[in-house]
């Protein structure tokens, strides 16, 4: 099996806390390149994991004989250097959310579209085991679904977690930032990155999402969505977001169908466990618990991506995807500005 050539963009901390971790990992795919604006950051990491293709231009990261680019740059580059790669006939996968505005990506996936290069978007939690089981069991063993739930609690704990569980980010001058900071808008920034996780799983479970309404709260340091759900399969659901809670990390999903009912909880990544799922089957009146071994998401997303490549399959999550999730946090924002229901704009569904 020949492994797909890949170059990482971006050498900052999601690629050091994840994505180098599991591309040393990953079968099918070999890191070939590594490209980050700031030079010292890029010796050293590239020293770090024996990559000699070193380069500080993009242009001239594109002009390699890579394959594939991974894409770990801040939200607002996401789009630009996305269809740049594109169009140099790259392969993509472009950490979540897929860009800033649902506009943007509809060009991205008309770029897509066009091409025959293929796109993932890196939303690694479809590729947690429970999740997959899930995803199959809904599928083929609930029926019509009648109710979603889905929540996303993130800790105040989170900083703790991550410097027990997580290795020590290396930094350097000479970073390139976005001219305005994603993160100074704290509810624009906190719905993008932990909304794009809570409504990609709550689609790819649940059915698309055709209209909601949504309420917001801010206390302190603390941020807080709620909303009602519909769904063109006419079921109903609801969804929680809220950062922080002074709690446990919780993130689960509910699914109610008439031929059963799957019931998720989901672990905070760096934990490397599947979600724990418990999937009733109303025919034989029998509870399905499947036990998974510890595994890491954003090694089996590549592992995902780089077999897509190989056998010409759809990617998973695909730009559209990503896409919709962008019309979702759009239409969420848009409710809790007018206080009423939204209805989602929808654009194109399928490469082609």
């Amino acid at each position: 099996m020949k492994n797909l050539r890949l170059g990482l963009l971006g050498c900052g901390p999601i690629a050091q806390f994840a994505h180098l971790p599991a591309l040393e990992k990953a079968r099918g795919v070999e890191l070939v390149a590594l490209c980050d604006a700031s030079s010292n950051l890029l010796h050293r990491i590239g020293a770090r994991y024996g990559i000699t293709e070193l380069y500080t231009s993009y242009s001239h990261f594109l002009e390699s004989d890579i394959e594939a680019v991974l894409i770990a740059v801040a939200d607002p580059f996401h789009v630009p250097l996305a269809t740049q790669a594109i169009e140099a006939g790259k392969h993509v996968l472009v950490e979540k959310p897929l860009g800033i505005t649902a506009e943007e990506c509809l060009h991205l996936s008309e770029t897509v579209s066009g091409s025959v290069c293929k796109l993932q978007v890196g939303s690694m939690k479809r590729h947690d085991p429970g999740i997959e089981f899930a995803k199959k069991f809904i599928e083929e063993k609930i029926g019509e679904i009648v109710s979603v739930k889905g929540w996303y609690q993130d800790t105040s704990f989170r900083p703790a977690l991550q410097e027990t569980l997580l290795p020590m980010v290396q930094s350097a001058e000479g970073i390139v930032r976005p001219e305005a900071d994603p993160k100074a808008d704290k509810e624009k920034y906190f719905m993008a990155t932990h909304g794009s996780h809570l409504f990609d799983n709550i689609r790819y479970l649940g059915g698309e999402v055709e209209a909601l309404n949504t309420r917001f709260v801010q206390k302190s340091d603390q941020y807080c969505w709620q909303g009602l759900l519909e769904f063109d399969h006419g079921g109903i659901g609801q969804f929680d977001l809220t950062v922080k809670v002074h709690s446990d990390w919780s993130e689960g999903y509910e699914i109610q169908g008439e031929g059963g009912a799957v019931l998720i909880k989901t672990f905070l990544p760096f934990y490397y466990r599947p979600s724990e799922v418990r999937a009733f089957e109303r025919s034989t009146e029998q509870w399905h618990t499947p036990l998974g071994a510890h595994s890491n998401p954003y090694k089996r997303q590549l592992e995902f991506f780089a077999k897509a490549i190989r056998e010409d399959l759809p990617t998973n999550p695909d730009v559209f995807d990503g896409l919709r999730v962008l019309e979702i946090i759009e239409a969420a924002e848009a409710s809790v500005r007018s206080g009423e229901r939204v209805e989602i704009a929808r654009g194109p569904t399928e490469v082609g």
